[in-house]
């Protein structure tokens, strides 16, 4: 079996974004690896608010600028998440990324020759035929390394 060294978390500031990344840390503590925490700003998100934001205030959005501006807002919500969740010993790093979440999620994954990635999937509804969503199971077919995907909290998924 591979040695784990690295370990890609992707995080998205849902409800099991704190769970998974514990569950990570624990995996890392036990494989002396280091924890790395990935954002992903989705590009439908870019567009949506540019599309409401010039509605009201045509030509005056910036890409550029809403992009920078969520990087650093989600950069101090990971190292907050961090602090919380990992111990201090573990080394961490963290990407902020803008575009298609899968995509950029494997590039991470690829860049930092990962050996593991961890996701928590969440369907858009409560049917159980829709268990993974669309950006889990893209992860899990494109993904070069090997994916654990977290079951975490079902009882507050049904509430």
């Amino acid at each position: 079996m591979k040695k784990i060294k690295r370990i890609i978390v992707a995080i998205d500031f849902s409800v099991y974004s704190a769970e998974i990344l514990e569950y990570a840390a624990g995996i890392a503590l036990r494989t002396s690896s280091e924890v790395i925490a990935v954002n992903v700003i989705n590009k439908r998100l870019v567009k949506a608010v540019e599309k409401v934001y010039n509605a009201e205030h045509p030509g005056a959005f910036s890409q550029k600028k809403f992009i920078n501006d969520e990087k650093d807002r989600r950069q101090k919500s990971l190292e907050k998440l961090i602090q919380e969740w990992v111990p201090e010993q573990l080394h961490t790093r963290i990407h902020i990324r803008s575009g298609i979440p899968f995509e950029e999620i494997i590039k991470v994954a690829e860049e930092a020759d990962a050996d593991l990635l961890v996701i928590a999937p969440q369907g858009k509804t409560n049917l159980p035929e829709y268990l993974f969503g669309s950006t889990s199971e893209k992860i899990f077919r494109h993904s070069p390394v090997a994916v654990l995907s977290l079951n975490v909290n079902r009882e507050q998924q049904h509430r």
